[in-house]
């Protein structure tokens, strides 16, 4: 992991309603006065769970190129993916993210001082951008250790943020290559998401939702879980997600840990969000993929049945009106020949 270029703009108004006032940096920030711990923290910003997954587009439409990403195809070359201007393309997203946070309806848009980096992580190059916030502490001066204000840049949390994996967007091989925050506030994400124009792929409710029935079962493998407790796990996902959306909730991966493994909550993440399962921590849902989720079950007239959703169309089939098992539990078979044998002994 490295940083190859980095440089900090700030955009901000103080109070709601007053101007907005932007500082533009005409040289690149020194990469190497970053050091290890700062390199690390902002590469990790973009590492985490709480993150959305998706693609560049406009209102919905991901094959209209929004401003951001017009920006990129003017100042990348697409043979090599280096910048032949980093601070101007810097400072032209910065001038367009002003003139967003201008706007009357977002008065109360803060802003804050935009990080711009490029980075190598996992044999691609990432362009992110950060906006954080300063918060204040206090400091002890050299020598005299006297406490005095001091103000810094919160790099513990990222309020709003996206990182451009350049490498698959260039080869256009998926559409997932943005990771995203947008804030908790509707107001927030949509300001946000249209600075960068970024949003979810139409397939990721399907995928999402298989991913985290997968995730689910892969970490249920682990803990050496049988096949009624891994359903069981299933079902508790299934209820936890049907209650969020009932009661208007967002559907938040980090919630379903705690509901799903609540002792293992943590280690339950970290196999969620790894490249198998590239789960963001806000998911889409699909209705029709959640139904998978749970057992099939009837009864009636003196039969009750269930069966694992995925057994379906392989050990159980409906034909003709008729359910086939061509596979039974081996307690329901021994006990039908335990009573096949008594009918016959009665009839001796």
């Amino acid at each position: 992991m490295a940083i190859k270029h980095v440089i900090l703009h700030e955009v901000k108004r103080e109070n709601d309603g007053s101007p907005v006032i932007s500082s533009l940096r005409d040289t690149e920030n020194s990469i190497e006065g970053l050091g290890v711990k700062l390199t690390e923290q902002l590469i990790q910003l973009f590492d985490q769970s709480s993150l959305n997954i998706g693609e560049f587009g406009v209102d919905g439409d991901p094959n209209l190129e929004p401003a951001f990403e017009q920006q990129l195809k003017q100042f990348y070359n697409v043979e090599s993916m280096s910048c032949h201007s980093f601070v101007d393309m810097t400072k032209a997203m910065a001038t367009r993210y002003s003139e967003i946070i201008s706007a009357p309806k977002l008065q109360s848009v803060k802003g804050g001082i935009l990080v711009f980096y490029e980075y190598d992580y996992n044999k691609s190059i990432q362009l992110a951008v950060a906006i954080l916030d300063r918060i204040d502490g206090i400091d002890a001066k050299s020598g005299s250790l006297d406490l005095t204000p001091s103000t810094i840049i919160d790099l513990n949390r990222l309020h709003l943020g996206a990182a451009i994996d350049l490498t698959k967007w260039h080869a256009g091989l998926t559409h997932r290559h943005i990771k995203f925050k947008t804030g908790q506030s509707v107001d927030m994400r949509e300001y946000f998401e249209l600075f960068v124009g970024c949003q979810r792929d139409k397939q990721a409710a399907l995928r999402e939702t298989t991913a985290l029935k997968n995730a689910i079962k892969t970490y249920s493998e682990k803990l050496n879980l049988d096949e009624d407790t891994i359903q069981d796990k299933l079902e508790v996902a299934h209820k936890f997600i049907q209650d969020q959306k009932k009661n208007g909730k967002e559907v938040l991966l980090s919630h379903i840990a705690n509901a799903v493994f609540p002792e293992n909550s943590k280690a339950f993440l970290t196999v969620a969000k790894n490249d198998t399962h590239n789960i963001s921590e806000q998911i889409a849902i699909s209705p029709s993929e959640l139904k998978r989720y749970v057992r099939l079950a009837g009864r009636g007239k003196g039969i009750s049945i269930s069966f694992n959703n995925d057994l379906l169309n392989k050990t159980v089939k409906y034909e003709n009106k008729q359910l086939i098992f061509t596979d039974i539990p081996e307690s329901l078979k021994n006990s039908i020949l335990e009573l096949q044998g008594k009918n016959v002994e009665g009839h001796r």
